[in-house]
């Protein structure tokens, strides 16, 4: 199982259901999903595929959510690029991670460092057919879904790598650990970095 595969079976199960909200903004399963669709099909024609890291250099939005989910239905990993994180840090984190997109909102591109990335702006007004296809940009249960990097207290910050598989195990155990009904709604309280 792949992230974005099981949250496409989510989609199916419960398309009207609200899966997305951020402020005064909401989203259904099938919008996010449509919204996802169609940054994934940009990424795909910009070549992100399974092996390829796309940094997100985006703000707490639904933009980030729709970043992420559009990166692994493209097929790559994503690299979280936290805006409020001083440039230096940044810049080391896109070469580090030899990310080839970078994915940021207008707003930010103006303070995104420089590299040799191609960068793709999304502003949260993207069009979406909800009844596009899924993108499918082949990943498997054992590429990479995210990269992330340590905090570098002990020095040079270090990425660590984490595959679909790993992930989906961790939802299953969080599931079957902790009760819970139907309905109920999960609280994640660290950031997506």
């Amino acid at each position: 199982v792949t992230i974005h595969t099981a949250f496409e079976a989510q989609v199916k199960q419960t398309p009207e259901a609200t899966a997305l909200v951020f402020e005064d903004q909401s989203l259904s399963y099938a919008a996010l999903n449509a919204r996802a669709n169609a940054v994934a099909a940009q990424l795909q024609t910009l070549g992100v595929k399974p092996g390829s890291h796309v940094g997100l250099y985006v703000g707490r939005s639904a933009d980030l959510v729709i970043a992420a989910l559009a990166v692994m239905k493209a097929g790559g990993a994503y690299v979280p690029l936290d805006p409020s994180y001083p440039a230096d840090r940044i810049a080391h984190y896109v070469s580090d991670s030899q990310a080839q997109v970078i994915i940021t909102q207008v707003g930010l591109r103006d303070s995104l460092p420089a590299s040799t990335a191609q960068v793709l702006e999304i502003d949260g007004t993207t069009p979406a057919d909800v009844n596009q296809p899924d993108v499918d940009g082949g990943a498997t249960a054992q590429d990479l879904a995210y990269l992330i990097y340590t905090s570098g207290s002990t020095g040079t910050p270090k990425g660590v790598m984490l595959r679909h598989a790993n992930v989906a195990n961790f939802f299953a155990a969080m599931d079957a650990r902790i009760p819970h009904q139907a309905g109920d709604t999960w609280l994640a309280v660290t950031s997506l970095s």
